[in-house]
């Protein structure tokens, strides 16, 4: 019974931990442009918090003892009360886009840190207690933390599949403080169990043989950065895959949740009162999973996300259980437990301080991912068994690795594309099979980190070579942005395209998976045009050549840089102001030397770096005869530029016969029934354009079909009569919404409800 209370109280705190972790992601990420910088960020807050509650139950344990301890924690859990509700304000977030580590830090700590903090400190703190209850199981608690992991993936799953589709952050709100609530009164009577039972009754049968006799001893310095150790590689792994899956191969929305789910998962395994994953040689089956991973990166399958997602979440599982494992066999008696938690959670912070500050400064791509599997390999293979007489022989094996690796990235560097396309069509497969026949052949032992450091050493100049047509390079706080020179993309085994004798070199703007422009830079006949989602027969194209008669269009917002292809269509009586949060894609976009669409535009323009919904209170009303929103095209949508309260503010700032126009082609969403559901809430009328562009249906372009997207415009308007000229240019026609739609708040988005099903 005594056991079970402890157990339920561990669990609660823990869902709230968890709980208001994706609720804090929800509040932050649209306002600072859907970054997963963001997200990285707030863990990074979550660990400093989580240590600091244990550095405060050691400290305060040490200090004042037990029974005045678990009082004063009662108080201060209590007082935590006048906190609630919770509450974020994000109306400055625009304002933050140069300093944003600091600004989320801030805010965070001054909404919900304290409770937070409180939070954090209960699982070290019951354990403890429960160590000293006098019951039969007393002596080792750690099943505790099997609980209270539990509680955390609970809460993590729960989040998005049963509270954010059926709940507004008001009510999700409430619920939290509720559950505050009850934790407070569960800790209370957890204390006064304690009281009863550790003062009257001793633990019976006591055995140290469940602790591993390592563990026995006083805390050294040696075991304590031991346990930091183990703490920093998973979580840096768990970090690392997020920011790589999330950026370099898809922005699946809630796939960060797959990792730290995994995490978590881990500390359950290893943790439970049953030995038997920690037993498992976790390091055998790590070492080949991180060498294909390395393959798979330097090989940039993107497309294949089936078969590249499952195989680095597996690699980071990996290295969390044996990392993770080793933790739960070298954890210590309880009376060190609080100085054991401490320093798995200092290993935690700078896991966090690595991959959110110091890898963002210090490399120009996301190359913590490949660091965090090289250490990981050298770590676990520094620490396995000797190797024996029996084993291995050592030169054979590395030779043998080493000409097979080698003659992959010869493969590679020769001939980059026939190696990709034997990649994708299923030539990838043959790597494993080649891998395991080498493995049953020689017995895998702990040197198979040999041949990885040869790879590790190799593979940068394959990337080299990848990248030798990237003209520049620039991260931030947002992702990273590169600037790729292409020769006649897709033109070479077109005839129909091929244009006898001439060579045009385009660049493009990437930002992870998504493409922000692209320009023809050199020609050796043709003017420069705009390309992309923005050619002359697009939607967006026509709705320009429409505002030409009459000189409609004199003031133009545009919501969305990228490398600022409309200002092509700018002419001398107009002016367009662009807002972008990054300052990056400002620096790029004004770049002649990259882009000349803003250099050469007949149009006068300024370009405003913030939160579109923050610089734009700031604009004059109904200055805007046209205002484009292009936000949206990215894999991560920005939440609150798509809800009732911002179409208000876009609608303010639009002339009573202006027009808005919004870009909506996305690989996951579909968009165009939330806001036909907004444009009825609020009395607006709603057309949609979905160009669909072949070689054959270009008129002007048809020699730029490779660089010309298909897209998908929604044009808003107060009056419909503001319609009449852009359908004499393109074909708009009524929004058919198939499934009922929820009208989107501040308050309440459903992600799930824009799924796409084409």
């Amino acid at each position: 019974m005594v056991a079970a209370i402890f157990s339920l109280s561990i669990f609660v705190g823990s869902f709230l931990l968890f709980l208001i972790q994706p609720m804090v992601g929800k509040l932050l990420l649209p306002a600072m442009g859907g970054a997963p910088a963001v997200w990285i960020t707030c863990m990074l807050f979550f660990q400093l918090m989580l240590l600091g509650g244990y550095l405060y139950a050691e400290k305060a344990l040490r200090y004042l003892g037990s029974q005045r301890q678990s009082t004063l924690h009662i108080l201060l859990m209590t007082g935590g009360f006048m906190l609630l509700p919770l509450h974020i304000d994000i109306s400055a977030a625009g304002s933050a886009v140069n300093n944003p580590v600091t600004w989320l830090m801030t805010r965070l700590s001054a909404s919900i840190g304290f409770l937070f903090f409180m939070i954090s400190a209960n699982a070290p703190l019951l354990q403890r207690y429960y160590s000293q209850a006098g019951q039969t199981d007393s002596h080792d608690p750690y099943f505790l933390y099997a609980a209270s992991n539990t509680g955390s993936l609970l809460a993590l799953l729960a989040y998005p599949l049963l509270i954010e589709p059926f709940m507004t952050l008001t009510v999700q709100r409430q619920l939290w403080s509720a559950l505050y609530v009850l934790q407070t009164c569960l800790v209370t009577i957890c204390c006064i169990v304690f009281w009863q039972t550790g003062q009257r009754r001793q633990p019976q049968n006591i055995s140290d043989s469940v602790i591993p006799a390592a563990a026995q001893s006083q805390s050294t310095w040696r075991q304590s950065l031991f346990w930091c150790l183990m703490g920093f590689v998973p979580c840096s792994a768990m970090l690392a895959v997020t920011t790589h899956i999330s950026t370099d191969i898809a922005s699946l929305p809630l796939l960060w949740v797959i990792p730290l789910s995994l995490y978590l998962i881990s500390f359950i395994l290893v943790f439970a009162r049953s030995p038997r994953w920690r037993e498992i040689r976790w390091e055998n089956y790590m070492y080949p999973t991180a060498l294909l991973a390395m393959i798979m990166y330097y090989l940039g399958l993107v497309e294949r996300m089936w078969l590249t997602i499952p195989l680095h979440l597996l690699a980071m599982f990996l290295i969390c259980m044996y990392f993770h494992g080793r933790l739960a066999n070298d954890r210590p008696a309880p009376v060190l437990l609080n100085s054991f938690y401490v320093w798995m959670s200092v290993g935690g912070v700078l896991g966090g301080l690595f991959n959110s500050i110091l890898a963002p400064m210090l490399l120009a791509t996301q190359a913590e991912y490949l660091l965090t599997l090289f250490v990981a390999v050298i770590l676990a293979s520094a620490m396995s068994r000797k190797l024996t007489v029996q084993d291995f022989s050592l030169a054979r094996k590395c030779v043998i690795y080493t000409l097979f690796l080698l003659a992959m990235v010869a493969m590679a560097w020769l001939d980059e594309g026939n190696m990709r396309r034997f990649a994708q069509q299923g030539g990838i497969f043959l790597v494993p099979l080649g891998l395991l026949f080498i493995d049953a052949f020689f017995r895998m032992q702990k040197l198979v980190w040999v041949p990885l450091v040869i790879l590790l050493a190799a593979g940068p100049f394959v990337q080299m070579k990848k990248a030798s047509d990237v003209v520049f390079t620039a991260r931030s706080f947002f992702g990273v942005l590169k600037v790729a020179r292409v020769t006649n993309q897709g033109k070479e085994n077109d005839r129909d395209l091929a244009v006898s004798g001439l060579t045009d070199i385009f660049y493009t703007l990437q930002h992870g998976t998504t493409m922000h422009g692209i320009e023809r830079r050199i020609t050796s006949m043709r003017r420069a045009f705009p390309l992309a989602y923005y050619s002359r027969e697009s939607p967006i194209g026509a709705a320009f050549r429409a505002g030409l008669v009459g000189r409609r269009f004199r003031q133009v917002g545009v919501v969305g840089l990228g490398v600022g292809t409309l200002a092509w269509y700018g002419r001398p009586w107009q002016h367009f102001d662009f807002f972008e949060i990054d300052p990056k894609v400002v620096e790029i976009a004004e770049d002649a030397k990259l882009f000349t669409y803003l250099a050469k535009s007949k149009a006068s323009w300024k370009n405003h770096v913030g939160d579109a919904r923050v610089v734009l209170q700031g604009i004059p009303d109904h200055k805007y005869d046209l205002l484009v929103l292009d936000a949206y095209s990215s894999d991560a949508i920005p939440l609150h530029l798509m809800t009732t309260e911002a179409f208000r503010l876009y609608q303010s700032k639009t002339r009573p016969d202006g027009l808005m126009l919004f870009h909506v082609s996305n690989n996951y969403f579909d968009l165009a029934p939330v806001i036909k559901r907004i444009c009825d809430e609020l009395g607006l009328y709603c057309l949609i354009s979905r160009d669909i562009t072949t070689r054959y249906s270009l008129r002007y372009d048809w020699y730029d079909f490779a660089q010309i997207f298909n897209s998908q415009w929604v044009a808003v308007a107060s009056d419909p009569a503001a319609f009449a000229a852009i359908k004499r240019y393109k074909r708009w026609e009524e929004i058919v919404v198939e499934r009922a739609c929820s009208l989107w708040t501040d308050d309440y988005a459903n992600l799930f409800q824009a799924f796409s099903r084409r």
